[in-house]
């Protein structure tokens, strides 16, 4: 499904559709960096394993090491 909104209220929203049973047996979510994301993830989901989506990380990474090429250039 493509979520129309990341807001909190409609994602509470969109997973309660879901009954508690369903929820209960998720093993595992892949989800960004996002923070309210992950807390929602653990009140919705408690069962879950919260997996970082790899771009995320590997995006992260990349901003980190050019702002440190950028600063070892500037000296």
């Amino acid at each position: 499904d493509i979520i129309l909104s990341r807001k909190n209220s409609y994602l509470r929203k969109y997973f309660l559709r879901y009954d508690r049973s369903a929820r209960l047996a998720v093993q595992t979510v892949t989800v960004g960096l996002y923070t309210p994301y992950r807390h929602l993830i653990h009140v919705l989901f408690p069962h879950a394993l919260i997996i970082a989506d790899h771009f995320h990380i590997v995006a992260q990474a990349y901003r980190a090491f050019n702002k440190i090429r950028i600063q070892v250039m500037n000296r």
